[in-house]
């Protein structure tokens, strides 16, 4: 994660007893999440007293000490890789929408505890599926949220088979998630069943290129990038369970996304957000090993490991 926090914010921001849920939540990001870089707007020779005076920016530095910077905008708009981003600034700014037309949350002191009380009301629920399952509507919560990277992970999404059609599961389920966007994001799909007509190379990349076809034909409009990893080889992180991953949440469902035709089971759909600190980390740790595993296949001297290669 990357964390910008303004100094004026920082100044600002207080917990009391009477305390609002958000406020918690945006304490427990500045001061107990790991695997984070700061960002504040602050000259190192102020550090001692910022931290004698702002209990926030000591509870920082006793982890790892925030980096200074001198323009909060112009270090996230030239140096941000905008993976994780959340802003954290004083006053709306009109850089705002440039900041998230590339990926990053970004949040004012008035507004903060409202947008992020959306975010968690609209993604995290549960959907039981052993009782009727009525479709993928639900998915229109996720314009609450911005992201620019999505990442399926489910080994037979592509079948595209009589009972698992594409048309029916992952192309709605993409239309829902990625709806009016107009950032630009990656679409990888972790997965090992294409369908082929035969069990060799050439017939799996054959079909996976119609599969790629099949969505860069129907996503034309907007600014997607397809990708396509298959999980045929041994690794230590077991791809079994299905996910459906953004930059800043996390949908499962143990049974799988190709949920239409609906029967029903014994799974659920279960969504959550960063804003809850063990999916923070559990989306953090299945990206990890989403990435080690590309950078492992990636040496290997197959065909059939990535597609496009």
């Amino acid at each position: 994660m990357e964390l910008y926090i303004e100094r004026e914010f920082l100044d600002n921001f207080y917990i009391d007893y009477n305390a609002e849920p958000v406020q918690e939540i945006v304490k427990n990001i500045i001061t107990g999440y790991g695997r984070k870089r700061v960002f504040i707007d602050f000259i190192e020779s102020d550090f001692e007293k910022l931290e004698k005076d702002n209990k926030y920016f000591a509870l920082i530095s006793n982890t790892l000490p925030p980096t200074p910077i001198e323009s909060i905008k112009d270090h996230l708009l030239l140096n941000s890789k905008f993976k994780q981003t959340l802003v954290f600034m004083n006053e709306e700014k009109n850089w705002f929408n440039k900041a998230e037309n590339k990926g990053a949350l970004c949040f004012s002191f008035d507004n903060y505890k409202e947008k992020i009380k959306e975010i968690i009301d609209n993604l995290h629920f549960k959907i039981d599926l052993s009782e009727n399952f009525t479709g993928w509507d639900f998915l229109q919560r996720f314009k609450s949220i911005i992201f620019n990277n999505i990442v399926v992970s489910d080994n037979y999404i592509l079948s595209d088979k009589s009972n698992q059609k594409m048309e029916k599961n992952i192309i709605p389920i993409l239309c829902y998630l990625i709806n009016k966007k107009k950032e630009k994001i990656s679409i990888s799909i972790f997965t090992k069943e294409v369908n082929p007509i035969k069990p060799d190379d050439e017939h799996k990349k054959e079909k996976a290129n119609k599969r790629l076809t099949k969505l860069n034909s129907v996503f034309a409009q907007y600014r997607t990038k397809f990708s396509i990893i298959f999980t045929d080889y041994p690794f230590e992180f077991d791809f079994h369970d299905r996910h459906i991953t953004t930059n800043f949440s996390l949908l499962e469902c143990g049974k799988g996304f190709n949920l239409i035709p609906y029967k029903a089971s014994n799974s659920r759909i279960t969504s959550e957000t960063i804003f809850d600190k063990d999916t923070y980390k559990r989306l953090g740790n299945i990206t990890k090993y989403q990435n080690k595993y590309i950078r492992k296949i990636k040496k290997l001297d197959v065909k059939y490991k990535m597609y496009p290669e």
